[in-house]
């Protein structure tokens, strides 16, 4: 097949997208960027992606722009003021994690808290003796737009079939196959 748009995003899948993502809706601050030399790559429908951004993708055909909006809740979901927690830096271990226990407004620390959990937390709040340490998503409590491309969409490959997930056939990044003329 070729450029028609005969291709479609369905489940098992693997689909090229460039896009920007902007917060809040279509006019907001721009938070990334895939493009043509650097698209997301990944298999449809295995669970590694928000499922409201497949459904959103669902049945587009290669070529085809693309622009939605997810809500906070659809998206990686309300911010949850409990996940904000006061950590004494007396409580923080001796490590090369945290060499100076001096810290700032916006600094991303991973913690271990038990011996498996590891949670990633951003610096809200520095105060004299402890840090207020927000340990929600990045981007909770956001509304998230996407605007893009699908640029390209195929079968997988044998070993994409097995781990259900994208592979780099060499290891290394390369260009998408359409471009915009």
């Amino acid at each position: 097949m070729g450029l028609g748009g005969m291709k479609r995003i369905e489940a098992h899948k693997i689909v090229e997208l460039k896009y920007t993502l902007r917060e809040g809706g279509e006019s907001g601050k721009v938070m990334e960027i895939m493009d043509e030399h650097w698209p997301l790559k990944f298999y449809f429908g295995s669970g590694q992606m928000l499922p409201a951004f497949e459904s959103n993708l669902q049945g587009i055909s290669e070529g085809s722009a693309f622009s939605f909006n997810l809500s906070a809740k659809e998206a990686y979901g309300e911010l949850d003021p409990t996940m904000i927690q006061e950590i004494s830096l007396q409580d923080m271990p001796e490590s090369q994690q945290f060499p100076n226990r001096h810290f700032e407004v916006g600094d991303r620390l991973v913690f271990n808290i038990g011996k498996q959990d590891e949670r990633l937390g951003t610096v809200s709040e520095v105060m004299e003796n402890s840090v207020l340490v927000d340990f929600n998503h990045a981007l909770a409590g956001k509304e998230l737009h996407f605007s893009g491309q699908v640029l390209y969409v195929r079968e997988p490959r044998e070993e994409e079939l097995l781990a259900k997930r994208y592979i780099e056939p060499n290891g290394i990044r390369s260009d998408s196959r359409l471009r915009d003329e």
